[in-house]
C-alpha cells in the first residue's frame, strides 16, 4: 500500500483566495497601463531569500554565486565570474496569479516544516522597468511562465547589482506568508 502524499497547504484555503483577490486587483490595475506588455510579474520567495537572490544553504540543490543559482543563470565555464547569454537560462516569473499560486503550493512541497513562502510582485511601469542587458523571455511549454534573462555576457558582479535593484522595485505579499507543515 503507498502511502498518500498530503498537500503541505491543505489548512491554507482561505489565504490564498486572499492572495488571489490581492493579485487579481494589481493585474486589474497594471496590466491595462500604456507601454507595459506585461504589466505585474509575480515571484516565489522561500524564506530567508530576497526575491531575486538566494541565500547560501537555502537555494536548493547546484551551485551558488553571490546569490545567484547556477540553473538560474547559465556561468561560463572558462570564467566563473562571467554570466553567459543564453534563451533558456533566467530568473522564474510567474504571468498569472494561478500561476503564482500553484509555484508557491508545488515549491511549498518540498520546504522543512515552518518554512515562510511568500508572492512578491513587480509592477512593470514600462519597458524601462528592465534593466538593459536584461529582458523577460515566455517559456515555449508554459505561456504563464517567464525567465528574466541575460542577453549580452556580463560580470556576475554586474548581474547582482541588476537583481538588487529588481528586488527593490519588487513588494513582498507578507500579510498572506503560506507555512510548509511537512517534513521535507
Amino acid at each position: 500500500m503507498g502511502r498518500k502524499s498530503k498537500n503541505p497547504f491543505v489548512h491554507q484555503l482561505k489565504t490564498v483566495d486572499d492572495i488571489g483577490k490581492k493579485i487579481q486587483e494589481l493585474i486589474e490595475k497594471h496590466r491595462s497601463l500604456t507601454g507595459s506588455a506585461l504589466g505585474v510579474m509575480f515571484r516565489t520567495v522561500i524564506s530567508p531569500n530576497e526575491s531575486t537572490l538566494y541565500k547560501e544553504g537555502h537555494h536548493g540543490r547546484g551551485e551558488i554565486k553571490k546569490g545567484i543559482r547556477e540553473c538560474d543563470y547559465k556561468f561560463s565555464e572558462s570564467d566563473p565570474n562571467w554570466v553567459e547569454a543564453s534563451n533558456e537560462h533566467g530568473l522564474s516569473f510567474s504571468l498569472t496569479y494561478e500561476h503564482a499560486v500553484s509555484t508557491m503550493i508545488f515549491l511549498g512541497g518540498f520546504q522543512k516544516k515552518g518554512t515562510k513562502i511568500n508572492c512578491a510582485y513587480w509592477v512593470l511601469e514600462n519597458d524601462m522597468s528592465i534593466p538593459d542587458d536584461m529582458k523577460f523571455v515566455q517559456d515555449p511549454d508554459n505561456p504563464e511562465h517567464y525567465l528574466l534573462l541575460v542577453t549580452k555576457p556580463m560580470y556576475i558582479d554586474k548581474l547582482v547589482y541588476k537583481l538588487t535593484l529588481i528586488s527593490q522595485k519588487m513588494s513582498l505579499i507578507s500579510e498572506f506568508p503560506l507555512e510548509a507543515f511537512k517534513n521535507a
